[in-house]
């Protein structure tokens, strides 16, 4: 229904029509209570007569008007008068992007100008779980000064009429709402409206969308922008439609001065298929900040990729490091022989799934083996790819695994998962599990049939049969050199000596003497090699790899001595690297390289979710975050971070209500563990600088020097704080039992054991009344859940049967909250008493997280968890690495 000029809805004054289209007729009003001008959509008839579709619309539109950004046009609210439901939203003044290109071409300069700007709307949407899923020039405003608006973000699946059982909708009717703006009218006149030239294939197919068709249609609009040509084009919406799922896009109609790293960027966000597709906007946003910022950059070492190309998983690199001068992966004729130049690819997770931080390329460099995740479910498991073909198969007996490493021959993987050393063949048949393996930090399968392995945190490396068996201690820590741990072995050529990590402290730390070492298997006796906390790789061609502030180097080294010539050459940077000193990086004989981009670690976000599992808020995004607690009163949140992406890590605490973040800690060394006194005033918390940690008090406004609370020649840290606060939960490492959970008293500085058995116990949690203590154990060969009773009480109980760790109470007692892998939050129901009781384990939801902590009425949850932005992100394969080194 048309609406007149001096029309009210509510407070809104129509002053003249704007436009109209599939969602609706547009029209400009007045807020005369706020005395501003705000466009007015008025919703189709459909929509009012349809209570179902209408309360659906209006739990989108709740979600959209979260959106608060400068290129993004903002929802004020809904509206309803005189039967008319209507949506108000911001009045964007200026031409459409449709509009500016009727004239032609835009220069390369203003193109790139507007697509950053689409970029950071579209990655502040994603953010947000919102998919704009009509992104089109016509929704695109320029205004006079430059500075973009993208409208009508998500009104497509808003406005869907699918999912309304008692509706009129019908299979067309549902294939209009994804082209949302071609009206059935204009259909069947054979009218192009425009949506279906932007649609991505899977969308034209019918197919069900995620951000990544965004990414499609970005990549349409900036093309049009530079070329001033329609990509897809045709005489109906057929024709067009058809064009968007066979037709491939001609680069050569860009004008030549197109820098190369555009158009290659182009090609990833133009790959028919979602999962070749780039994964991330953001990564979008920077190429072109780059190229902004330096126009000629790197583009002569950019080439554009053959069409037909025999390897279908690769993505052209570009932006993917501008450090990093090497180009797109090429294989000869045939797809069996590889250029003899230095060249690198971007390799892609398969659909719906994230890299985990671990992989591993086969002895003759033809299949990687990774860790991936669920990105719905959270569900880890290993993966077997062919470098030459497109698929990767997810490897079923391996589900839950982590570090793979192959046999020499390649025949066979061996990996960790669920607490023990397991092997697999890669063609078939189930995993066999060799031994224990606590908590795990890498292993290596020798050519004498040997696994060299290390077993939990803070020991020596252990020594296993490949084909099963009881390990035996290979090395023992040094104490005298304050070693914490061997880790991350790696067999030398003939199978009699390794290199490895033997690790003093967490990198960063002052008085860190860690070292990459090479051990002779039948002497025991160990050479230093390279004073680094670093993992190692040994390259075949003759060389150790090895990463320092986050730069992955290559040194030349003769495994038959022992011995190191020349200096170390970088290789690539910025390379990532985990909380545990291990690069992601892996290299095989055929010099092939594959690492991940980044510094220590994966980014992480702190958000909320509620107990479904939903994100409600971020709290703060993009950091090195590790270790969190909330405060007892839930007010405040306190979290360690790397904020340098290397060295040492520092105490913040986060204002919930403010939303303000201060740091608390400026010390030297590794500030971890923050434990909220039980009034909240203060913050224990350790710090590795003189050891293995001291355990220091500080006033949680930031007030006051910290003081030192206890210290011990092997080093405490705290774990919790008693309901009094007269005393402390803490951990220590001992030789005899592993980790232990004790108990200091804060007055008498005395040492008791609460939990010290023959194998690792850790992460304790209190009640309030300090009547029981949770905690996870590996008493049974894998972490489960256990409570104790304290304080004259007696009893142990088995809460968790299928793994557990991080448990958490209800401040009333009455819940335990507690991590099960794959990423899975759980909850048990407690009934108090002197034997209390507790529920089964039921799942509450599943959700990629690192650690998480309980409000104290138990109803949010913050999780640390992976940034958005990086869970898609590729891993970059390089061939022929060594003639860079050898170049250099």
């Amino acid at each position: 229904m048309a609406l007149d000029t001096g029309t009210r809805l509510g407070p809104y004054e129509i002053t003249g029509k704007l436009g109209e289209g599939g969602m609706g007729e547009v029209y400009r009003a007045t807020d005369t209570k706020l005395d501003r001008q705000v466009a007015i959509k008025v919703l189709p008839a459909a929509f009012t007569e349809d209570p179902e579709r209408l309360a659906r619309f209006e739990r989108e539109a709740k979600v959209l008007a979260q959106l608060h950004h400068p290129n993004i046009a903002s929802i004020f609210g809904l509206e309803e008068s005189n039967g008319i439901r209507a949506l108000v939203m911001e009045l964007v003044e200026g031409q459409t992007l449709a509009q500016r290109l009727e004239g032609g071409a835009l220069s390369v300069d203003e193109s790139l100008a507007i697509a950053r700007q689409i970029a950071e709307a579209l990655e502040e949407a994603h953010e947000k779980g919102i998919v704009h899923r009509d992104l089109k020039p016509a929704n695109i405003n320029v205004m006079v000064d430059g500075k973009i608006k993208v409208l009508d973000f998500g009104l497509a699946k808003a406005l869907d009429p699918g999912g309304s059982p008692g509706s009129t909708s019908s299979a067309s009717a549902s294939q209009l709402a994804r082209s949302p703006t071609l009206t059935h009218a204009a259909t069947q006149m054979g009218m192009i409206l425009g949506t279906a030239a932007y649609m991505a294939p899977e969308q034209a197919a019918g197919a069900a969308v995620d951000r990544r068709a965004d990414i499609w249609s970005f990549g349409v609009v900036l093309f049009e922008m530079l070329s001033g040509r329609r990509l897809f084009d045709g005489e109906s919406v057929s024709h067009v439609l058809a064009a968007v799922l066979k037709d491939t896009p001609d680069f050569s109609l860009l004008p030549a001065e197109t820098p190369g790293r555009i158009v290659n960027l182009l090609r990833r966000c133009l790959r028919r298929k979602p999962r070749e597709r780039l994964q991330a906007i953001g990564d979008a946003r920077v190429v072109i900040e780059e190229v902004l910022a330096d126009p000629r950059g790197d583009d002569k070492d950019v080439p554009v990729v053959a069409r037909g190309s025999k390897m279908p998983w690769v993505v052209a690199a570009a932006g993917i490091a501008a450090t990093v001068v090497f180009a797109a992966l090429w294989l000869g004729a045939g797809g069996s022989q590889k250029s003899s130049r230095a060249l690198q690819a971007a390799l892609v997770a398969p659909e719906g799934q994230a890299f985990g931080d671990t992989f591993a390329l086969s002895p003759d460099g033809s299949r990687i083996v990774f860790e991936a995740f669920d990105q719905k479910t959270g569900a880890r498991s290993l993966w077997l790819r062919a470098l030459d073909r497109g698929e990767a198969k997810r490897l079923a007996p391996a589900d839950g695994g982590e570090m793979p490493f192959w046999s020499p021959d390649g025949a066979h993987l061996g990996f960790f998962a669920e607490g023990k050393l397991k092997r697999l063949d890669p063609q078939g048949g189930p995993a066999q599990v060799l031994c224990e393996a606590p908590t795990p930090r890498g292993g290596a399968w020798g050519e004498d049939g040997r696994i060299v392995f290390t077993a939990a945190f803070r020991t020596g490396l252990s020594i296993v049969p490949a084909a099963g068996g009881a390990p035996a201690t290979l090395t023992t820590l040094d104490e005298s050199r304050h070693e914490k741990s061997h880790r991350f072995p790696v067999f030398l050529p003939g199978g009699k000596s390794i290199l490895f990590l033997a690790q003093t402290a967490e990198g960063g730390a002052k008085n860190d003497e860690s070292a990459i070492e090479a051990l002779e298997l039948s002497s025991g006796k160990r050479t230093r090699l390279i004073s680094v906390n670093s993992s190692a790789l040994f390259d075949p061609g003759g060389n150790v790899l090895f990463f320092r502030d986050g730069t992955l180097f290559a040194q030349r080294f003769d495994p038959g001595s022992l011995k190191l010539s020349g200096d170390p050459v970088p290789i690539a940077s910025p390379v990532s690297f985990t909380q545990n000193e291990q690069m992601l990086a892996t290299v095989s004989g055929d010099g092939t390289l594959v690492f991940r981009e980044g510094t220590r670690g994966t980014f992480s976000s702190l958000a909320w979710l509620d107990r479904n599992g939903v994100g409600t808020q971020v709290i703060r995004d993009r950091e090195l975050f590790s270790n969190i607690a909330l405060a007892h009163d839930g007010k405040r949140l306190a979290y360690t971070v790397n904020s340098a992406g290397q060295g040492a890590t520092d105490l913040w605490i986060h204002d919930l209500a403010r939303d303000s973040a201060s740091r608390l800690t400026f010390d030297e060394g590794s500030e971890e563990y923050p434990v909220w006194s039980s009034d909240d005033r203060f913050l224990y918390y350790s710090n590795d600088l003189r050891n293995d940690g001291t355990i220091y008090r500080r006033s949680s406004d930031g007030t006051g020097s910290a003081v030192e609370v206890a210290s011990t020649e092997n080093g405490l840290w705290p774990l919790a704080v008693s309901g009094d606060g007269q005393w402390l939960v803490v951990g220590a490492v001992s030789s005899q039992s592993g980790q232990d959970i004790l108990r200091f008293d804060l007055a008498t500085k005395a040492i008791t054991p609460l939990i010290v058995t023959s194998s690792n116990d850790q992460y304790p949690a209190l009640t309030r009344d300090d009547r029981f203590l949770a905690y996870a154990s590996e008493q049974s060969g894998r972490f489960e859940i256990y409570v104790r009773a304290l304080g004259g009480g007696s009893g142990t109980w088995q809460i968790s049967k299928e793994g557990g760790l991080y448990p958490h109470w209800r401040a009333d007692g009455r819940e335990l909250f507690y991590f099960s892998r794959p990423d899975t939050v759980m909850v048990v129901d407690v009934e108090p008493g002197p034997a209390p009781r507790f529920s089964a384990p039921r799942e509450m939801f599943r959700h990629p997280m690192e650690n998480f902590d309980v409000t104290p009425d138990g109803q949010r949850i913050v999780a640390l968890r992976p940034a958005d932005s990086d869970l898609a992100k590729p891993l970059v394969v390089v061939t022929n690495w060594r003639q860079r080194m050898t170049a250099r």
